[in-house]
């Protein structure tokens, strides 16, 4: 539940709550996304735009071909080149292991930053316990040593809806939340190949199977190759959504499809149905500049009987022979679809290979660099039909990949139009990587454990946990209108979501505005903006993303912002603080504006030669048995593109008069005279000498500016 506030200055006295109105818990659902100006893959009746990637004999890009190394074919016509350029990704650092203090926050990339697009999808659907094991091994690595500056990364599975968590991000909190939720689903399909189980019962009379047992297992096996048919659709439709989200972002994309495998035609080869869906979703991708790399995550098997594999009584030498034909097959099979998905879009598979890791490198290298060819189609080019795309290089000893082909119909007739209802903008702004950047939106969020006896838990009969978001808005480019009495009137729209650690929305709430403005507060208002907040009580600890959306509704402009929060679990009674709060001193404001916004300072942005305040709440501190008191130490850091510029000396917390050692406000100062303009991280470190090492220490950031 929530509520919302109006605030007249964002100190300590943030603790204190009141009521709260019970809100809508309607789940909005994604839409599809808009075409960019930036795509690399162009269909047009002027012009077919595609990218090749040259490599020589060791698997190294060449990047020195010229226009006239390169012969483009047609449905096997050979086509006048319009248009060639090389591109080369700018080399980037990668991210250190711990950019400054674990957990800070991450720079939100604008689009011109971006540098690669990255979408792990990881097939739920089909994916073995341990392959699931794997594949989580693997991300975690690329992201824990791996991902670079300008990195925008989704992880996705098959299996679940897309929600925030599976958006992309530069954020890596984000990103390590929803590693924590690729788990193993028991009811994916198995396409691993078992000795004991790859061609039915035995027929030991050699009678070709006509008995009961051998129409049971006729059956079986249709409903199971059903049931493979629809998951493996279903990994094909997620990778469907994945391509459609990215086909809005700039420049050429990766998207990484870690599975099992997939069968094209079904067990009896009669079922096209997949194979139909592919050959959807490699047009879509060839139109969204995106390319598919496939791993199998299966890796290297030895296709042969195991320990685990008892050899049924009767079986003869052919027989065995023919189970170990079988398992070398349904592996083939298997890796058939991830091969085929790679190699229309331009990318490539990894078959039996066990280090899945080394194979997202290989993608990631692809990347690096690739060639732009077009060429003038003509006009019967454009006949809904399937044409295919041949590149030949006029150099010996180089290997070129490009997409497969392309279906004859321009990108306008492909491309959805863009949103036009106000629910659509809204969720357009909200499920974009870039949000929505019209009208200038801050966001900050805070946890926080506040005295509440309606509000009790277990542990605490008188408390309650709750985010508290405050927003600073920007009005200098929204709309205002004459009013009576030489006023001014603004009408806004704020809508706020909250997600769980699934991704889904548990929550969202909507308000509309109409305010006056005098000529004084006209002025404060275009001068400092307006701050409006909202709060929301949480029933249970874990991981949450806050995103908000504004809307102008004369000129239908929107912005957006959005934060994720990591809740601890008080109730296991270890140390933990609150959302760190820093403030200005308090500056005058005149008047109170109707509703729950007025203008107000604003957020996190200092003068250099001013001062900052901070402050924060300690949870859970150990006491001690004989006085009563615990024993803490909180010390300050202050970052600058990741690298500390300020240390305070650790200095000892003492409970203030009145106080529940449990729950122990803390605060300071500092100047920000020798800080150069600029944006900073503040990081609070708070030790608790009474408590166990593992769970002695505490920490918690928040990122300001220097004006």
């Amino acid at each position: 539940m929530r509520r919302t506030t109006w605030m007249l200055g964002i100190g300590l006295a943030i603790l204190s709550m009141g009521g709260w109105a019970q809100s809508p818990q309607t789940k909005p659902q994604p839409p599809a996304s808009t075409g960019g100006q930036d795509e690399v893959v162009r269909i047009s009746t002027q012009l077919v735009q595609i990218d090749a990637v040259v490599t020589d004999r060791k698997g190294e890009h060449v990047d020195t071909l010229t226009e006239e190394d390169f012969e483009l074919m047609i449905d096997g016509r050979k086509q006048a080149l319009t248009f060639f350029r090389l591109i080369q990704a700018p080399a980037a650092a990668v991210l250190p292991a711990r950019s400054g203090p674990a957990g800070g926050p991450a720079v939100t990339l604008a689009p011109e930053n971006v540098r690669r697009t990255i979408a792990f999808v990881v097939d739920d659907l089909g994916l073995s316990f341990e392959s699931t094991a794997y594949a989580r091994q693997a991300i975690r690595k690329f992201v824990d040593e791996q991902m670079e500056e300008g990195d925008l990364v989704g992880i996705i599975r098959t299996g679940r809806g897309a929600g925030a968590f599976q958006q992309f991000t530069a954020d890596r909190r984000v990103l390590y939340a929803a590693i924590e939720k690729l788990t193993w689903n028991p009811n994916s399909r198995d396409m691993i190949p078992r000795f004991g189980a790859a061609s039915g019962p035995i027929d030991p009379g050699g009678q070709g199977g006509q008995g009961e047992d051998s129409l049971s297992s006729t059956a079986a096996e249709r409903l199971e190759d059903f049931r493979e048919t629809v998951f493996s659709v279903g990994t094909l439709g997620a990778l469907n959504f994945v391509v459609r989200g990215l086909r809005e972002l700039p420049g050429r994309k990766s998207a990484i499809l870690i599975s099992d495998g997939f069968r094209l035609f079904g067990q009896n080869r009669d079922n096209t149905q997949v194979l139909d869906n592919l050959r959807r979703l490699t047009d879509l991708a060839n139109r969204s500049s995106v390319v598919i790399y496939s791993l199998d995550a299966k890796g290297l098997l030895t296709l042969g009987a195991t320990a685990a594999d008892a050899s049924p009584a009767g079986m003869t030498g052919p027989q065995s022979a023919e189970r170990l034909s079988r398992m070398s097959q349904q592996n083939f099979e298997s890796q058939e679809g991830l091969s085929l998905l790679a190699r229309e879009t331009g990318g490539f598979a990894i078959l039996n290979n066990n280090d899945l890791n080394l194979g997202i490198q290989k993608a990631l290298k692809d990347q690096r660099s690739y060639y732009l060819l077009g060429f003038d189609p003509e006009d019967e080019k454009f006949d809904q039909k399937f044409h295919t795309i041949k590149l030949r290089l006029n150099r010996a000893g180089l290997q070129v990949r490009t997409r497969a082909g392309f279906i004859g119909r321009p990108d306008a007739a492909a491309r959805p139009e863009p949103p036009r209802t106000r629910d659509a903008q809204v969720l357009a702004a909200l499920y974009s990587p870039f949000g929505a950047r019209d009208l200038p939106l801050s966001m900050t969020s805070f946890f926080f454990n506040s005295p509440n006896p309606k509000r009790a838990t277990k542990a605490d009969p008188e408390s309650v946990s709750f985010v508290r978001s405050l927003f600073h808005i920007d009005v200098s480019k929204m709309t205002f209108k004459p009013a009576e009495n030489g006023e001014k009137t603004l009408k806004l729209e704020i809508i706020t979501f909250t997600f769980n650690e699934n991704g889904a929305v548990i929550e969202q709430h909507g308000r509309a505005f109409a305010m006056n403005f005098d000529a004084k507060n006209y002025d404060l208002a275009m001068k400092k903006g307006l701050q409006y907040s909202d709060d929301f009580i949480l029933k249970r600890p874990g991981a949450y993303q806050f995103r908000a959306v504004i809307r102008d509704p004369e000129t239908q402009k929107l912005g957006s912002a959005g934060q994720f929060i990591q809740i601890p679990d008080l109730e296991k009674k270890r140390l933990a603080l609150s959302g760190l709060v820093l403030a200005a001193p308090p500056e005058t404001l005149t008047g109170i504006l109707p509703g729950d916004i007025q203008p107000t300072p604003n957020v996190r942005r200092f003068s250099r030669t001013g001062l900052l305040d901070y402050g924060g709440v300690v949870y859970n501190p150990v006491s001690d048995p004989q006085t009563g008191k615990p024993r803490l130490r909180l010390q300050v850091e202050v970052y600058r593109d990741g690298k500390p510029v300020y240390q305070s000396e650790p200095r000892p917390l003492e409970p203030g008069e009145g106080l529940k050692p449990q729950r122990m406000n803390y605060g300071g100062r500092l100047k920000l005279t020798g800080f150069p303009p600029g944006d900073y991280l503040m990081h609070v470190i708070v030790e608790d000498g009474l408590a166990k090492k593992r769970y002695a220490r505490a920490e918690q950031w928040m990122d300001f500016s220097v004006r």
